[in-house]
Parts: structure tokens; sequence; C-alpha cells
């Protein structure tokens, strides 16, 4: 690359970066918020707060970080026509340098995509799901006072008799009413905290669980060992997911060994590959309406910043409606967008060679 091609992409980036750092600030703070009963229902500390709204962070940017190139590419643009260094690039025939340097500042965006995409966002999932966890076992532990019904979250309530010297917990108790159509109760003489694969649980023994329905029915099962995951027991669903919490390289490789993929999988890695011609589709849009010098002074009613966050977030909802008609369907408006982007940038140069045909700039 030359001076210029490196001048030129530098632009692009700066103005590209300075936007992306505000707006996953933004949701940074919106995901500080969202989880605050971390901190105020949960009795963890603040760092355990910022640190999951951190890992939750990846997968929200990557619905912002297409937009933001496509804006910053606009904004630089618009900056080289307003200094006239877009007019000097297109007489001194120095056309080359911009297509090298768009090109390299795209390219560069669909590889940090792909790294997001495809390992940062499972391994955050795959930290924040163990994080919940532990959070869980912390929280159950600490309400495990001997003879003390604690109410762990709002509708369920746990009292035990008392425990071991190795942690066995005695006489367990749990009484169940988060579900406005099933109470449950469930009793044990002992119990224990205890962490596989599947995460953390309380394993009940010689016990049983009892049922009354909505309608009054009253149901009981016994058992010699009952398993209780304790995403269930702090009011969570089940957060651990294979396939999310996955890099696509293992998910490739458990796919050929198994000779085959499942739908989940194949829409997942879809989902993951999707993000990366969609930079490509923005920014080449972008590229063709800006690409070429113009005379027009003052500014437009509508700002292009606007139009090109609009025909982002139209172009994600268009794809996620034709994915549920077709398996592909996720690259389908970035395809139609790419073609879009051809067909303006070709009309432009058509016309602006036609139109100053001893310009020396028109011979792009």
């Amino acid at each position: 690359m030359t001076k210029l091609s490196r001048y030129l992409a530098a632009q692009f980036t700066l103005q590209s970066l300075s936007l992306f750092f505000v707006a996953t600030a933004l949701v940074w703070i919106t995901q500080a918020l969202r989880l605050f009963d971390v901190v105020t229902a949960k009795g963890q500390d603040i760092f355990t707060l910022l640190g999951q709204a951190s890992l939750t962070t990846p997968r929200l940017a990557m619905v912002i970080i297409y937009i933001c190139m496509g804006i910053g590419l606009v904004r630089a643009m618009r900056s080289l026509q307003g200094s006239k260094e877009l007019h000097t690039i297109h007489s001194t025939q120095r056309t080359s340098e911009l297509y090298k340097s768009i090109g390299v500042f795209i390219f560069g965006g669909m590889i940090i995509t792909s790294l997001i995409t495809n390992w940062l966002e499972p391994w955050s999932n795959k930290v924040y799901a163990k994080w919940n966890e532990e959070i869980a076992a912390d929280l159950v532990g600490r309400a495990l006072n001997p003879n003390k019904f604690s109410e762990v979250v709002p509708d369920l309530v746990i009292v035990i008799g008392g425990r071991l010297p190795d942690g066995t917990i005695e006489d367990f108790f749990a009484n169940d009413k988060r579900d406005k159509n099933t109470h449950r109760t469930y009793i044990s003489k002992r119990a224990n905290i205890i962490f596989d694969d599947e995460g953390y649980n309380i394993s009940l023994i010689d016990g049983s669980m009892q049922f009354k329905k909505e309608d009054g029915q009253y149901s009981e099962i016994s058992f010699n060992r009952y398993d209780l995951s304790l995403d269930k027991i702090d009011g969570k669903t089940k957060t651990s997911d294979f396939v999310n919490e996955t890099n696509s390289l293992s998910l490739i490789k458990d796919g050929l060994n198994k000779g085959q993929f499942s739908d989940k999988i194949l829409h997942e890695l879809n989902e993951r590959f999707s993000e990366i011609p969609r930079i490509l589709a923005l920014c080449l849009l972008v590229a063709s309406l800006t690409f070429f010098p113009h005379a027009k002074r003052g500014k437009t009613l509508f700002p292009i910043e606007i139009t090109v966050l609009l025909i982002g977030l139209g172009e994600r909802s268009i794809s996620i409606i034709i994915s549920k008609i077709l398996p592909t369907g996720l690259y389908s408006s970035s395809i139609i967008l790419i073609i879009i982007a051809l067909l303006i940038f070709g009309s432009k140069l058509f016309a602006y060679n036609l139109k100053l045909p001893n310009f020396i700039g028109a011979k792009t």
C-alpha cells in the first residue's frame, strides 16, 4: 500500500472506530443496568456485574458493527469531498488508491467480524453460562442455613435440617410456587450440591416430589435420587448451550465426525457467517454512493447517515424474514444489496465519464 492508500484506509477506520466505541459503550451500560440484580438480589460484587455485562456485549455489538462501518465510510468520504481531496484523487488519476483503501477497509472489517462471531462470541457465551451457574450455587449455598426458612427467589422457599462436616445437607425441603399452574414441593433426607458436565445441581437422595396443579389435583413421585439443576432453583432457564458456546471450527469438526449437521448447528453457522457478506454489502453500497466527487453545496434535508442506518436495519430484518422460508435466506438480502451497489456504481461511472469526457479522473 502506498502512503495515500494508507491515509485513506486510516480515515475510514478512525471514523468507524469512533462510532463503534460509542455504540458499544452504550450497549455495555444497557447490559450492566439489565444485570444489576446480580449485585442487588444475588449478593455478588461489582466486578461480577461488570464482567457479566462485558460477556453479553459481543452478540449485541454484532448488530451495530456493520452499520458503524457504513456510517464511518460515509463520514470519511464526505470529509474528503468537503476538503476537495476526493476531487484531487480523481483529477490526478489516483483512484486506484481509493479502490485499494476501500478494499482493505472492508476486508479488515470482515476479518474482525469473523473472529468475533466465530470465536469471541461463543467463548463469551460459555464463560457467561459457567459464571451464572457459579452464582446460582453461591446463592443457594448462602441461603441454606439450618432450621431457617430462606426465600432464595420470590415464591421459592428452602429450609434444611443441618449440614454435615463433608457438606452433605440433611432434611432438605423446598416449596416452589413460581409456576402459576403447578405448586411443587421437594423433600429429601439428604442432599448434596454437585458439579458435572451439565453444571451445578442439587442431588436429592431418598425423597419425593409433590405436585398440586391448577385444577386441584395432587400427585407425588418418590425417588432414590433426583438431580435438581441450580438454574431451575434460582428461577432461570438453562443457559448452557453446546451450539452457542462452541466456536465454528469445532462445530464443523463435530458435524464432520458425526457425518451430518443438525438443523440447529446449520442455522447457527449460517447466522455467524452471514455477518461477513453483510459488511461487504453495506460498505459497497456506501462506496457506490460516495465514490465520485460532486459540486453540490450545503446540507441535504435527509442525511445519508440516516439512510445507511435504515438500509442496514432493513437488510437485517429482510434476511430474518426470508431465512424463515429458505435455509440460506440469511444471505439473500446481502446478495441483493451487493447487486444494487454494483448497478449504482456502474451507472454512476457511466454517467461520470459521459458528462466529463475530458476530465482526467473520468478514466477510473
